[in-house]
Parts: C-alpha cells; structure tokens; sequence
C-alpha cells in the first residue's frame, strides 16, 4: 500500500480575474514621465527593447517599445486602461 491511496486529491482554482476580452488603450509618443508598480518583462531583438509591465493587483498589461532606425531613440507607451462599461 503506497503512501497515495490513503489521501485525497482535489483540484484548487485560484480565484483572479480574466484578461479583458476588449482591452482600451492610451498610447504615448516619447513619454517624458509615466510609473507603474508591477512585474517587469524585458525582451531585446530585432534592434529594439520591448518592456511588458504586468500591473500590480490588477489585469491591466502596459507595454513599452524602444527602438532607433538609425536616427535618435524613439519610445512609444501603449498603457492599457480599465474599461469604461466594466466596474
């Protein structure tokens, strides 16, 4: 008899929101300033570095592009907001 048959597996669902299935958006060109507290994913390739932030406590996934064609850096922030309808 293994020590297994003797307990009881069950399954355990966290309880946390789902993606929004129609995200909004507010984009920036060049931010001079913008914050966020969250988890930060940084991804280097093609001649650009592309940061994810995962926000804090919520669903929100704000995404910084920075990149350079052969000229000066450009930054552009697409910052994704609660939705309107959603409470």
């Amino acid at each position: 008899m293994s020590n297994t048959e003797n307990k009881e597996f069950y399954r355990v669902v966290a309880k946390t929101q789902t993606r929004d299935p129609y995200p909004v958006y507010k984009f920036y060109n060049e931010p001079k300033d913008w914050s966020c507290n969250g988890t930060v994913k940084i991804c280097c390739e093609d001649g650009k570095v592309n940061v994810t932030i995962f926000e804090k406590d919520s669903i929100n996934i704000h995404r910084l592009e920075v990149y350079s064609d052969d000229g000066p850096v450009g930054a552009r922030l697409t910052e994704q907001l609660q939705h309107p309808e959603r409470p």
